[in-house]
């Protein structure tokens, strides 16, 4: 049986990065409660299962018109109808794991629902504490977290990047697979497609993140987040005011309404730490914070504050980063 399916998700030549992520933990978690894990592909990743080698004890490509260029009626389709199948091919899980993206919450939703499953979004873990499976995720904009134990019936789960390391023990036998995709008409055509502009490191997946706010004082100043943020190998995000005051593209916000992000190191400059915001990086594992304001709300989330103007700490902190 395999408990625990990965939804693998392709991109510019490779799966995500959460791709190995969520398969190294169910790789844990299949080591100590039993059964196997499975890989499920789709779309335009052909040439790409053979990554997946030892990672999973299968490997189920679903192929088929309607799954490139991308579509959601294609993809909950296909899907549904996959997992549907499952326990028929003798893989009848209990988990689906799924990576956040801007796919995965137009997916996941419409797959439950087909499916009859429960669903869960935005967790940040998924354990075993006395043979029980359980999930934990942010509840009440952040504020507490809730920890729900995973019974019978299937739930699809979708987890921020990096919630797990990809560091487990792999080499298992993996069988390969390939089922069709159900015909299915799109309500939606796709008539083109444009890439944005190039980023160097994904903001989502980013192991460091430096956001500015108001208190970098205008896009004047934003090449101090990126000089720092070159020098971390990081990504660059904003607050909400910086967005809506068309500063930044809603791409870099980070918040409620933006993205999620669960970097090892988050830097807010001149960030006042609205709820808002820290829904969307209250997951980092370490958190530096500057502001001119000693009472900044920022700082009661911090592992260290700066009390100081930013466009003055930010350069210095960068020069000392470069210096090594």
């Amino acid at each position: 049986m395999s408990r625990f399916v990965v939804i693998a998700e392709a991109r510019d030549g490779d799966y995500r990065p959460s791709t190995y992520e969520l398969l190294a933990q169910a790789r844990r978690l299949a080591g100590s409660l039993g059964g196997e894990v499975a890989a499920l592909t789709l779309g335009d990743d052909a040439g790409l299962r053979d990554r997946l080698s030892g990672l999973a004890h299968r490997v189920i490509s679903i192929g088929g018109a309607g799954l490139a260029p991308y579509s959601a009626d294609g993809w909950v389709a296909a899907l549904g109808s996959a997992l549907d199948a499952l326990p028929a091919r003798g893989a009848a899980p209990q988990v689906i794991l799924f990576g956040e993206s801007p796919r995965t919450r137009e997916v996941l939703p419409r797959v439950a629902a087909r499916l009859g499953a429960y669903a869960a979004t935005n967790a940040v873990d998924l354990f075993e504490d006395g043979g029980r499976l359980l999930l934990r995720r942010p509840v009440y904009g952040g504020k507490a977290y809730a920890v729900h134990e995973i019974g019978a019936g299937r739930v699809l789960a979708a987890f921020r990047p990096h919630a797990f390391g990809a560091d487990a023990p792999a080499g298992l036998p993996t069988a390969f697979e390939e089922v069709a995709a159900p015909a299915t008409e799109s309500r939606v055509t796709v008539l083109s497609s444009e890439a944005g502009a190039a980023r160097t490191v994904d903001l989502t997946e980013a192991n460091v993140v430096v956001a500015g706010g108001r208190g970098m004082k205008g896009p004047d100043n934003f090449h101090l987040l990126q000089e720092l943020a070159d020098a971390l190998e990081g990504a660059v995000g904003y607050s909400r005011a910086v967005v809506d005051a068309g500063q930044a593209e809603h791409a870099q916000q980070v918040g409620k309404s933006g993205k999620t992000v669960s970097p090892t190191l988050y830097v807010a400059a001149g960030i006042s730490g609205a709820i808002h915001h820290i829904m969307g990086m209250d997951t980092a594992k370490v958190v530096v914070a500057i502001n001119t304001d000693p009472s900044a709300p920022i700082f009661g989330y911090a592992d260290y504050g700066i009390v100081g103007d930013a466009l003055q700490v930010l350069p210095a902190l960068t020069e000392e980063i470069r210096r090594g």
